[in-house]
């Protein structure tokens, strides 16, 4: 019935655009129907105007197209993401709105709305130390990520600030990760994800604060200690500003010798 979409379909939209249905990828056809189908990704389980659909598909040439023309294109994608759809069935999956269309999928079944809701639970976790479980769901989180959300139109106005929103969640996740890795006694863990958060967002102030609590954990305050030069640096050579407050003062607190900087022992490992 229109309104509810088969639990077969998932659409993957961390990284290139992928829709499966059942395990089998669905052939969406060209860089058009992409396009449409990101802007709906953004906007799931909401109206999306025929004019943003048609301003998705051929940007400034829009001017020029026709609204049958819109329409045809429409069909290529439900016909694409329902191919069973008997002639003249409501799709339930493309719903038809008052000027325009939406497309209708369960948060479970699009990686950049469960990655959302990932993110919202490992934040609720950590403050609450229930550090295992902030772990678990912000591996899971990340375990989901393939890459730049809706690639091929990233850099479009429409689809921008919510890259930028998906992509600053996924720095929170990495941080609190690590955050909980550290605290639950695993500072080598919390380093290996550090390293490669590091790779992508080296200006990230809070995951080189990180970086050096979990490598004076693991007694290398040295080498924290070069980590900070080495912020500090890249800092100054790069934005012209000294590192912020956090590591200013974890850096103080490091060559003070700081018990309190002490965590809890790395967990035994079974063995026999």
């Amino acid at each position: 019935m229109p309104g509810t979409t088969s639990p077969q379909l998932s659409f993957h939209d961390l990284g290139p655009l992928e829709v499966l249905r059942g395990g089998t990828p669905v052939a969406l056809g060209g860089a058009r129907l992409h396009a449409a189908l990101s802007l709906l990704l953004v906007h799931a389980g909401r109206p999306v105007p025929a004019d943003a659909l048609g301003d998705a598909m051929w940007g400034e040439r829009s001017p020029g197209r026709s609204s049958s023309t819109l329409d045809s294109h429409v069909w290529r994608l439900r016909r694409a993401l329902e191919p069973g759809r008997p002639p003249g069935a409501p799709s339930a999956v493309l719903v038809r709105e008052p000027g325009g269309y939406r497309l209708v999928a369960d948060p479970g079944s699009v990686d950049s709305r469960r990655f959302a809701r990932l993110a919202a639970s490992v934040a609720a976790l950590l403050p609450a130390a229930e550090l295992h479980e902030a772990a678990a769901a912000a591996a899971q989180a990340l375990g989901l990520w393939r890459g730049r959300p809706w690639p091929t139109v990233a850099d479009r106005p429409w689809a921008a600030p919510d890259v930028a929103r998906v992509e600053e969640l996924r720095d929170q996740v990495r941080e609190v990760l690590a955050e909980a890795l550290i605290a639950a006694g695993a500072p080598q863990r919390a380093l290996l994800e550090l390293g490669s958060s590091l790779a992508q967002t080296p200006l990230r102030e809070r995951l080189w604060a990180l970086r050096m609590l979990a490598q004076h954990r693991l007694g290398r305050a040295e080498e924290a200690l070069r980590s900070y030069r080495q912020v500090r640096a890249m800092l100054l050579d790069e934005l012209g500003l000294e590192p912020g407050a956090e590591l200013r003062g974890l850096h103080r607190r490091i060559l003070a010798a700081d018990p309190t900087l002490a965590g809890p022992p790395a967990p035994r490992v079974a063995t026999g």
